[in-house]
């Protein structure tokens, strides 16, 4: 995996706009379980029944272009919330990049969300954290600002929507926040179906 950038300077313009989307409501929501395995979350554990209304709501309150890139986790509840969103607003088929998938829980996958707050208490100790297997946050960190500074070098003045999960974007908010990827849960939590630009 290549290394992770350095943090985010201010001073330099990004050349294109971001906007940063968590998935609607999902079935592994809905049963308040961890689904994190590619095996199982790009095929199945979808949108839970109802969600397109929250989504509905979070693209009809932005000012998302018509010409909008639109690019997804491949896990099928990401890709759900993209296709509605692309409708939504008319632009192009979302693309899916694997390097908007969700966070790797190792061992804890399929277990109930109480398991998140024992990964984020090690996470504010270690950014290299990666007991039960869990996928670290710096690598997180290292595979998203991978795909960003990709679409920089060949991508200007559009507007891209990532569509993704909790605690990738919450990371990618907290490095362009200015602060070490481990404080992640120290940023406001994106919510389900949420819409934010990644920089203010």
């Amino acid at each position: 995996m290549k290394e992770a950038r350095a943090p985010y300077d201010p001073s330099i313009e990004l050349k294109n706009r971001y906007f940063l989307m968590r998935h609607g409501r999902s079935l592994a929501n809905d049963s308040g379980i961890i689904m994190s395995n590619p095996a199982e979350g790009i095929q199945g554990w979808g949108l839970a029944e109802g969600a397109e209304e929250g989504i509905r709501e979070s693209v009809g309150r932005s000012d998302l272009p018509l010409d909008t890139l639109i690019y997804t986790s491949p896990f099928k509840r990401a890709v759900e919330t993209a296709l509605i969103a692309a409708g939504i607003i008319s632009c192009p088929k979302p693309y899916i990049d694997e390097a908007l998938i969700e966070r790797y829980f190792g061992s804890l996958d399929k277990s109930g969300i109480q398991s998140y707050r024992d990964v984020w208490s090690e996470d504010a100790e270690n950014n290299q954290n990666n007991l039960h297997g869990v996928e670290s946050p710096a690598d997180v960190l290292s595979r998203l600002l991978n795909f960003l500074f990709e679409r920089e070098s060949d991508l200007s003045g559009r507007a891209i929507l990532l569509v993704s999960h909790g605690d990738p974007l919450n990371m990618l908010l907290t490095h362009f926040s200015g602060h070490p990827v481990s404080r992640h849960r120290d940023t406001e939590s994106i919510g389900i179906a949420e819409l934010r630009p990644l920089l203010p």
